[in-house]
């Protein structure tokens, strides 16, 4: 098998169909593009989500803090604790292990996350560290919450600019690539992509935004006026946005002409040939609303960049090119960085 992800078919065929049934307390289990699950606990919901860090090198502390966290914040909930689980090589040395976990540390406090428990060992089962964490928040039943799928006719908005996480990682790990083609001060820039890693703040805020008209679903959760959200991890901005679609049953069309990308970005994925649109993009969130001026105008109070990429349809996942062209908009595959 390919390295990477599984594709959304191979993860429907071989892991999610075979799951158990789920019992009556989860609201939300595993699926295709899902990126939390939802419990009932009362008079509260709990969000949970896990993701595993592979090709973060020496990054991989300050990385998997944040990818799942940020799964958290793509629910509209603040994420309030994580555990943290590192496995790593044979040849790793003491400091490499306390580097980890400081870094992976010191982006919990960042965030106000309590690191709550976890494991860590060394083994010779991998050749470099694998970082798994498992973040976990808590809101009320009568907080408004995302309806879970976009609708037909959703705006398709996105912060930041893409593949922010994909440009750092490459600034960070592949250094020697890129020194003798850019400057020093552009692969400095390319590492305070760090700073923008996490999309807590404003997937909360996103979320907070007030519909035109209150709606419930069928449990009595208030909806919120954004429908869906997803944070762009592997596959980068094309990936996830097929699998918001896929998880809505819906069609897609792209503006691949307005989606940003800081020059930074351009010339690193050029000088490494790499498609920005593939490469993984922690950072930056995918917000699925019928109300795009009421969520930009939120975000924007708060310094958060936001463009219009697309619209949801009833079929089809599409890209309209630079030159107008409708060209198809293919399933997400192995990530860029794999490349490398």
């Amino acid at each position: 098998m390919h390295i990477g992800k599984l594709t959304n078919q191979e993860l429907q065929e071989i892991v999610i169909s075979r799951l158990p049934r789920l019992s009556a307390r989860t609201i939300t289990g595993a699926g295709v593009g899902a990126d939390c699950a939802w419990l009932n606990m009362g008079s509260n919901l709990l969000v949970a989500s896990t993701d595993p860090v592979t090709a973060g090198g020496m990054q991989s502390g300050c990385l998997a803090i944040h990818v799942s966290c940020n799964d958290i914040a793509a629910c509209g909930v603040k994420p309030i604790g994580i555990l943290l689980v590192v496995i790593a090589p044979a040849t790793t040395t003491k400091e490499d292990l306390i580097h980890i976990i400081e870094q992976a540390s010191e982006t919990a406090a960042s965030l106000g996350v309590d690191i709550v428990g976890g494991h860590t060992e060394i083994s010779d089962a991998v050749n470099r560290f694998v970082v798994t964490t498992t973040a976990f928040g808590i809101i009320e039943k009568s907080d408004m919450v995302p309806l879970g799928r976009a609708v037909p006719g959703d705006t398709l908005l996105m912060t930041k600019t893409a593949s922010i996480e994909g440009t750092w990682i490459a600034a960070m790990e592949h250094r020697d690539k890129l020194e003798t083609i850019l400057s020093e001060d552009y692969l400095a820039e390319a590492r305070s992509f760090l700073n923008q890693l996490s999309v807590v703040k404003e997937g909360v805020l996103a979320v907070s935004c007030v519909p035109e008209e209150n709606s419930f679903n069928e449990q009595g959760y208030r909806h919120s006026a954004v429908h869906l959200m997803h944070d762009a991890t592997e596959g980068g901005i094309y990936g996830a946005s097929y699998e918001m679609a896929e998880l809505s049953g819906l069609g897609l069309v792209l503006e691949a002409s307005a989606i940003p990308v800081h020059p930074v970005t351009e010339m690193i994925t050029s000088a490494l040939g790499l498609d920005a649109m593939r490469l993984i993009s922690s950072g930056t969130l995918l917000i699925a609303t019928p109300e795009p001026d009421n969520v930009m105008a939120k975000l924007a109070e708060n310094k958060v960049p936001c463009t219009v990429i697309g619209k949801f349809t009833d079929t089809g996942y599409l890209v309209k090119d630079k030159s107008g062209k409708l060209i198809p908009l293919l399933p997400p595959d192995a990530d860029e960085l794999y490349k490398l």
